[in-house]
């Protein structure tokens, strides 16, 4: 496989003919990840062309050893393509309402099954991730009620579909990517909690009701004038979505506890997520698996805020030994407890925050 980056990129795509063998390009890295090359590459004599040129790596950029697939950026692809269609399937049925922010997802625009890459369309100019917004304090909850209509539609019109199902059912890429270094990882510095963790993997396995991104997270939404885009879908499976509220509510708590005496506000974007969420979601499956997915999502967010701090990939600004001793003991609390609802998790949140820092 012949490794492409910011250096080698260019001369890569004027071989390839992806370019002009003249035409000026500038390559740059795109921050935030570890497990990808990733690089938009501007193309100033063309503008609105530029585009993302993605290729895995086999060992992800952490301080411990964790490695994975190159094969994963063909599940990337290809769940990419689903996300695509449900969401245009939704625009054409006008279920989304007409000034709630438009949701995107990337145009793949070629392959390299050789090398392990391709390439996609970039997200409209101006841009921002939204993880780097609200680290700033820019708290919209336009953003997170887009988010929870984005998550909300994705699960809904992949609700015990068997199709979906059959093509994206093969969970390794997520074992890999997820669950071994978050919750095995997790048991691993925490044998107390071995039980519990275990429990939680083997819920994933009990539960598989429509596609799951597994990423969902701010640093994988770029926001713009009108809009937002998802990105980043290696992770994707059919499995239990309880597992993408877990992983997308712990980021928000997570800042929430780093921005404390100010964490209300932060916990406030969660509860707007949740409210739309409910509202795209529930009619389709019903207040009883509405209520159980709920009580499966806060076991999951226990446990990845949890694996956020001694899991393989830790956050980088979560750095207060004090507070990151709360959100350890905020989890042990919801693994004991086993509280129902978003709102009763937000209820310990805001007990726990409220301890001396």
């Amino acid at each position: 496989m012949r490794s492409i980056d910011e250096q080698s990129a260019e001369a890569y795509l004027r071989e390839t003919g992806r370019i002009g063998p003249r035409e000026t390009v500038h390559v740059r890295e795109l921050s935030g990840g570890v497990s990808n090359m990733v690089l938009l590459v501007d193309r100033p004599e063309h503008p609105g062309a530029e585009f993302v040129l993605k290729q895995a790596r086999a060992q992800l950029r952490t301080r411990h050893a964790w490695w994975a697939s190159v094969e994963r950026v063909w599940r990337e692809a290809e769940v990419l393509a689903i996300c695509t269609r449900l969401l245009k399937s939704a625009t054409e049925r006008s279920e989304c309402p007409a000034d709630a922010p438009l949701a995107q997802t990337p145009q793949i625009l070629f392959e390299d099954r050789e090398n392990h890459l391709f390439a996609m369309s970039a997200a409209p100019r101006p841009n921002t991730v939204w993880k780097q917004d609200l680290l700033a304090g820019r708290l919209d909850p336009r953003v997170a009620a887009a988010c929870g209509r984005l998550l909300g539609t994705l699960h809904a019109l992949s609700w015990l579909d068997p199709v979906i199902a059959e093509q994206i059912g093969d969970c390794t890429l997520f074992d890999q990517l997820r669950i071994d270094p978050y919750y095995r990882t997790l048991a691993e510095a925490h044998p107390e909690m071995r039980g519990e963790l275990q429990r939680l993997i083997d819920s994933l396995a009990q539960h598989p009701c429509s596609l799951v991104h597994a990423d969902f997270s701010p640093k994988n939404l770029l926001v713009f004038s009108g809009g937002l885009m998802m990105v980043d879908f290696e992770t994707g499976h059919y499995g239990d979505p309880a597992f993408d509220l877990g992983f997308f509510l712990s980021h928000l708590v997570l800042k929430a506890c780093h921005n404390i005496p100010r964490h209300a506000a932060y916990l406030d974007l969660s509860k707007v997520f949740c409210k739309i969420y409910c509202d795209v979601l529930g009619p389709r499956i019903g207040i009883g698996d509405l209520s159980r997915l709920w009580a499966r999502g806060a076991q999951h967010f226990a446990g990845c805020a949890w694996a956020r701090l001694d899991g393989k990939s830790p956050v980088d600004y979560l750095v207060d030994p004090r507070r990151r001793d709360l959100v350890r003991g905020l989890c042990r609390e919801i693994f004991s407890s086993r509280p129902r609802t978003w709102p009763d998790v937000i209820a310990l949140c805001e007990d726990c925050f409220r301890e001396p820092t």
